[in-house]
């Protein structure tokens, strides 16, 4: 086993996002892949948890893992390890420190993001014992959509009176239960790169959407429609304005994330111009 240091951190400075930047694009071209680190998050760390951790190796990092808590019910996990350091133990050594955090804050499992065609991630999941639990395709805007007729939905900012709406529509748009779905949205309210618009029709909210602005693309996430009113074209609608919204204000690259399974949201996402670029599987473990 190589003989490593690991450092936790809150917070990263300049130099650790250049030094994992660095990692990920040798580990990017080593495997024929795009790993998913959520660089946006790593930028803004509220720096009040310890959520990333470099491993390095005679001053040289070999090895990270992140944390993205979006809620109290698990963590999300994306990490990887230099090429010439694989297979030596290194990111069980990270994986121990991460669930020893986790374990301090009463997160009961980790949720690992793994990029469909890294084999090493695979043998790495199927060692630890770790169970497929779904998969997401990543998708970018290839063509923006064409108003085919007049918009009969609106979409404005949401503020903090419609917390509770927001909350609402989580909890029924995405099956989660009131209180991670109420944690989740203070999460998002505080992020300074993140901002949430509700759907409205007439003077009901029918729907949310959120972006994430990034420094070259923005990132659209969090999109559902009330169930007492999807099938009536508001979806894409509202997806339509957000893009021309965001295409207006400068960002000529906008991308999300949809389950595999969710063919009625792919099928609409498709029809509003984006096109699938990848796919990422994610698997659970206990935090014992």
């Amino acid at each position: 086993m190589v003989l490593t240091t690991i450092k936790a951190k809150a917070a990263l400075t300049p130099e650790d996002l250049s030094d994992i930047r660095e990692l990920a694009a040798l580990c990017n071209q080593h495997d024929g892949i795009d790993l998913k680190l959520n660089e946006d998050m790593l930028e803004h760390r509220p720096g009040n948890c310890t959520d990333d951790f470099l491993c390095y190796a005679d001053g040289r990092l070999i090895g990270y893992l992140g944390l993205y808590c979006f809620h109290a019910g698990e963590a999300e996990v994306s990490g990887m390890v230099h090429p010439s350091y694989r297979r030596q133990g290194v990111f069980r050594q990270l994986q121990e420190r991460a669930e020893e955090e986790c374990r301090g804050r009463g997160i009961p499992q980790l949720l690992f993001i793994v990029q469909r065609e890294s084999q090493s991630g695979k043998a790495f999941m199927e060692a630890i014992g770790a169970s497929y639990r779904f998969s997401e395709y990543w998708m970018e805007l290839s063509d923006v959509p064409q108003q085919t007729s007049a918009p009969s939905v609106e979409v404005k900012p949401a503020g903090r009176e419609d917390r509770d709406t927001l909350v609402r529509l989580n909890v029924l748009g995405f099956h989660m239960d009131e209180e991670h779905a109420r944690e989740m949205t203070a999460k998002i309210e505080l992020a300074s790169d993140r901002e949430t618009y509700l759907v409205m029709l007439g003077g009901e909210a029918v729907g949310k959407i959120s972006v994430v602005r990034q420094a070259e693309q923005a990132v659209v996430f969090g999109f559902c429609i009330h169930p007492d009113h999807r099938g009536r074209g508001y979806g894409r609608q509202a997806l339509a304005r957000t893009i021309r919204t965001l295409r207006d204000q400068g960002y000529g690259r906008v991308a999300l994330e949809v389950a595999c399974e969710n063919t009625r949201a792919l099928i609409l996402y498709e029809s509003c111009g984006f096109a699938v670029k990848s796919a990422n599987d994610y698997y659970q473990l206990p935090i014992t």
